[in-house]
């Protein structure tokens, strides 16, 4: 009964804060006024709603052995208002969560719109930190699986991103481009020299998995 009487002020706390205070000030990145405005909540909460029920009707019915001071005792008060706000950490948490899952999946779909199937002046975009960076197709010499990253070497710099080799082979044009290695996607315009086990590109050598042996040989034609 007693986290009967709490639900109240939980459900105030949680709806208000994740229905208002996220999508109208967390999202628009106005940090200050959604941690103003989420502790100014919290307070009112907990004050005329979950104090005043655990004071006139929690305590005298359920906890007759407890006696409190007065209503405004700061330890009771304290108490009061960690808990009703841990019962906002988990669903905060998991909308958060899930709001940022689908801001990451809305940037995989615009780098995936900008991949281009042909080489020239058609280029991608890739998630670089807080920033999206264009690169052309046609200077990608070569790209690295990191596990969980990817380094993409170009005719100017390299670039690690969080992204795996597997999903951006399926994207680049695959008359320009060759698995080689379960680590290693070429660009065959690059090729400066090869043999069964290795080629090279621009001074770098890169090694031919064995799984990849057959395609490699189909596809550069050596004997």
């Amino acid at each position: 009964m007693i986290q009967v009487f709490s639900l109240p002020s939980r459900l105030i706390l949680v709806y208000v804060t994740l229905y208002f205070l996220f999508p109208n000030f967390l999202l628009q990145k106005e940090y200050g006024k959604f941690l103003l405005f989420y502790l100014f909540l919290l307070i009112i909460v907990t004050l005329f709603i979950q104090r005043v029920l655990y004071f006139y009707i929690i305590q005298p019915t359920y906890l007759q052995d407890f006696k409190s001071g007065n209503f405004f005792a700061i330890t009771e008060v304290m108490n009061t208002l960690l808990d009703i706000n841990i019962a906002a950490i988990i669903p905060f948490g998991y909308v958060f969560f899930k709001n940022w899952k689908k801001t990451n999946q809305r940037t995989i779909e615009l780098e995936n719109k900008q991949l281009e199937y042909l080489s020239g002046d058609k280029f991608i975009y890739l998630k670089v930190e807080k920033s999206l960076q264009k690169i052309f197709i046609k200077d990608i010499v070569f790209i690295e699986s990191l596990k969980n990253y990817i380094r993409v070497k170009t005719t100017e710099r390299e670039i690690i991103t969080h992204k795996s080799i597997t999903s951006i082979q399926e994207s680049l044009p695959k008359e320009k481009f060759l698995r080689v290695h379960r680590s290693y996607i070429i660009n065959l315009d690059f090729i400066d020299s090869f043999s069964p086990s290795k080629l090279n590109l621009k001074g770098i050598t890169i090694p031919i998995g064995r799984k990849h042996k057959d395609e490699v040989k189909n596809t550069l034609g050596y004997f």
